[in-house]
């Protein structure tokens, strides 16, 4: 940036890995329309996908294959990248520097908020002044909004829609140079005191009135064709969803469900195509594009009535008013491929759930898709509370009798998380569930439903989709890639360190030779009391590839401690 334009930007927005790069940051695009509407100068910068273009080959499947997710949720595995390509964070924090930008927003889920906390903390270092704003659903109070608010790289958590909420804190340091009043609808630091709540703001309650996204900052991707999909674009047509399943923690962020009209639907598809004259298929990115049935058959009818060549797709429910005739509607629009929320193939489950469909909706709602050519995918849980080993066979039943209608499933590798909120998480008495306070390690009060029971009837469930043909895609695979380390943290977490540690050994040699794996063994060896051999692993950890300086540092601590080694050399000791 030169010296004529640098220092004029209000806000920089922030995507960080890791996020699908099949097209670009629909939240970023959409927050910096709504911003420069309101006269701020916006700058948006999609680090997700330029770090993919930047980094070794060798590290794609990060981006590319879903079932390496976990990666992004492993601090060292980031640490030992980033310091294996040292300049590259450096060169995108100087870049949002170089903007002048006072106030930086990250959008964060999951998978992308540790390298965005990555990405914070050396602007801080390099900046101080620089006001640093996290939101997206990460960030909602029920995940982890609360802990990110406390570290001292972030200035304020916004908890839920985050529009007026940046326009309030850009208006703000715009007029006084620095934060200097509550702002509703986050976590905050103000001036020297520790983080408060300041509450909710009212919703944005129509969203017909949100401009369309501006996309013009990521144009040289989109234009060079460098995101995986360059046909592809995203719509946020609704938020929310209009049921509230009892293990679903996404309706506490948007609070109620709002949809847009079929005619702003539509007007955001011909914009965009018109602008992007290569851009032809949508992927709706709300929870459900069938919440709202009198907007999607408006926008149906408006491409159908105006001969548009558009493609789209969408995740969606099982509805009874689903007719077949909608559904060909639908199929004659564009829609390509639907993703059916079905989660258990048992009435009794389902019923203890909330999902207000039954079993045979579903068949005739998968039939009915398919059968009007569009592609469909089936969502399946594991282990939901009430789900015993015989209504698990209904759930392998169900997948028998639906196999000629789906093309793919996508199998929950976390199976059944207990978030915090929930009806589960909240009223767990009701459900027979302990041991909520960790949200993958729960079990049943009668100790039949445990974590690595789940896992066996995931395992079953994946054995019998690819027998059926099922592709090893979504969550559906033969091995699971991150099972043994997992297995290690739930036997770690129950205070069992020797099958803990057994596990982790299995990973190592079997998933990740990763230090990470072995400093875990180190501190099972020295919960047993085993001195001797902890510090054979926290040594071998030393010793394996790849850097982690923090990590590394506290290994050399913890054997300052222990003392010089006693002569343990052989995996065999822990036996």
């Amino acid at each position: 940036m030169d010296s004529n334009t640098a220092g004029r930007t209000d806000i920089a927005l922030v995507q960080c890995p890791g996020w699908g790069r099949d097209c670009p940051p629909y939240a970023s695009a959409s927050l910096a329309a709504y911003l420069r509407q309101k006269d701020f100068r916006v700058k948006g910068f999609d680090v997700n996908n330029a770090l993919y273009h930047a980094v070794p080959e060798s590290y794609h499947r990060m981006w590319d294959d879903k079932d390496y997710y976990v990666f992004w949720e492993n601090r060292s595995r980031i640490r030992q990248m980033i310091q294996e390509n040292p300049a590259l964070l450096d060169r995108f924090v100087r870049d949002i520097l170089d903007t002048g930008a006072p106030v930086i927003g990250f959008t964060t889920h999951t998978t992308s908020f540790l390298v965005s906390l990555e990405m914070a903390e050396r602007i801080k270092k390099e900046d101080p002044r620089r006001l640093i704003v996290f939101g997206g659903p990460q960030c909602s109070r029920a995940q982890a909004g609360i802990p990110l608010s406390e570290e001292s790289c972030i200035d304020a958590v916004c908890v839920g829609e985050g529009e007026e909420v940046l326009c309030e804190i850009a208006r703000d340091v715009r007029e006084n140079g620095r934060l200097t009043r509550p702002v509703a609808g986050t976590l905050m630091k103000l001036s020297d005191r520790p983080v408060q709540d300041y509450g909710d703001r009212d919703l944005i309650a129509d969203l017909d009135s949100l401009p369309l996204p501006d996309y013009s900052d990521f144009d040289e991707f989109i234009y060079s064709k460098r995101y995986r999909q360059p046909d592809r674009m995203e719509i946020f047509d609704s938020r929310g969803c209009v049921r509230q399943c009892h293990f679903c923690s996404e309706w506490q962020f948007w609070r109620k469900y709002r949809s847009m009209s079929g005619e702003r639907i539509f007007r955001e598809m011909t914009q965009q195509m018109k602008k992007y004259p290569g851009v032809n298929f949508f992927y709706f990115i709300g929870s459900l594009v069938n919440g709202d049935m009198t907007a999607l058959n408006r926008w149906t009818d408006l491409v159908l009535e105006n001969g548009l060549d558009v493609r789209w797709a969408g995740q969606a429910i099982i509805r009874p008013d689903m007719t077949r005739e909608t559904i060909r509607k639908l199929a004659r629009s564009g829609c390509r491929w639907l993703g059916y929320g079905i989660e258990s193939g048992s009435m009794k489950v389902l019923q203890g759930m909330n999902k207000y469909f039954t079993v045979d909706n579903a068949v005739q709602n998968l039939k009915d898709s398919r059968e009007a050519g569009i592609e469909v995918q089936i969502n399946i849980m594991f282990g939901l509370p009430g789900e015993t080993r015989e209504l698990f066979q209904e759930t392998l039943d169900f997948l028998r009798r639906v196999r000629p209608y789906i093309d793919t499933v996508l199998a929950s590798q976390s199976f059944t998380v207990v978030d915090k909120g929930t009806a589960l998480n909240t009223r767990p008495e009701q459900f027979g569930l302990t041991g909520v306070g960790h949200h993958l390690y729960w079990q049943s009060t009668d100790g039949t439903n445990t974590y690595p029971e789940r896992l066996r009837r995931y395992e079953e469930f994946c054995r019998l989709a690819i027998q059926l043909g099922i592709p090893e895609t979504s969550g559906v695979l033969s091995v699971k890639p991150d099972k043994w380390f997992l297995l290690g943290d739930y036997y770690r977490h129950i205070s069992d360190p020797a099958r803990a540690a057994a596990c982790y050994l299995r990973s190592f040699r079997k998933e990740s030779a990763n230090k990470t794996v072995l400093v875990r063994v180190a501190e099972c060896c020295e919960t047993l009391g085993r001195a001797d051999r902890a510090g054979h692993y926290y040594r071998k950890a030393l010793e394996t590839g790849g850097t982690d300086a923090p990590l590394d540092e506290d290994v050399r601590r913890r054997l300052a401690r222990l003392g010089p080694p006693a002569g343990v050399t052989a995996e065999s000791a822990l036996a």
